[in-house]
């Protein structure tokens, strides 16, 4: 593989993540999951966990809230590096509706800059065709940019203040027809609006080195057909080989 493309989200200057906090956290979850489950080949969350941050001016005690918190979910792990105290809890599956129910004490708390209280998921996937559901192939030949991140994933923090952080990195080598309706179709789908600005297409030099440059979304869209409702065209001839289609 010599180019794939990548979509990451907002810059650090904004937060890094995409706001949805004008949606109430179950239906940001609930988005998140119908996403999920048209185009990823796992809706498994690899991580769920529930943080209880302190109050940055004192309006509310965390140490209150601590033995509630702990007789529902467990012993937390505590973290204090130097801005506000926190507690986590790591939850299983079967805890995700409790994780909800106490997300509602967020209304009983005063505002906070993080928190007060936060459910987090993370997902790891690749990317499926919707229409066949076959997983898209060559994506295990993309490389890892950052240890810390993995091809593709979804971040989600629902509190009072709900975001989300996106890595997509998707084994399109040309934007032919499909590429660009799959693009379409896949940001129609998400629970809130990409950026153009922070599409890329990867290239790699002799050396093996991998350089972005900005993929321009307006040429991407001027081979797309109005209709979304009919299928995906087949795949350009690199992933038609491999979906045998």
């Amino acid at each position: 593989m010599n180019r794939f493309i990548s979509y990451e989200g907002l810059p650090i200057h904004s937060g890094g993540a995409h706001s949805i906090s004008k949606k109430s956290p179950k239906v940001g979850y609930a988005q998140t999951l119908d996403f999920l489950n048209i185009f990823a080949d796992n809706t498994q969350a690899e991580s769920i966990e529930l943080t209880l941050y302190e109050s940055e001016k004192k309006e509310y005690s965390a140490l209150k809230l601590l033995p509630k918190l702990t007789l529902k979910f467990g012993i937390p792990k505590t973290r204090n590096d130097g801005w506000l105290r926190t507690w986590t809890w790591s939850l299983a599956k079967k805890d995700i509706e409790k994780g909800f129910k106490t997300l509602d004490l967020n209304n009983e708390l005063p505002a906070n800059p993080a928190g007060p209280i936060v459910l987090n998921f993370c997902w790891n996937f690749h990317f499926k065709d919707p229409n066949t559901n076959r997983v898209l192939p060559n994506q295990e030949l993309i490389p890892e940019l950052d240890s810390r991140i993995k091809n593709s994933q979804i971040y989600l923090r629902l509190s009072k203040k709900s975001t989300i952080s996106v890595w997509f990195a998707l084994p399109f080598e040309k934007m032919g027809t499909y590429e660009s309706k799959f693009i379409k179709a896949l940001t129609s789908h998400l629970p809130f609006k990409t950026s153009d600005k922070h599409w890329r297409i990867w290239n790699k030099s002799d050396k093996g080195h991998w350089t972005p440059r900005k993929l321009e979304m307006n040429k991407v869209r001027q081979v797309i057909v109005p209709c979304m409702t009919k299928p995906l065209p087949k795949p350009s001839s690199h992933l038609s080989k491999s979906l045998n289609v």
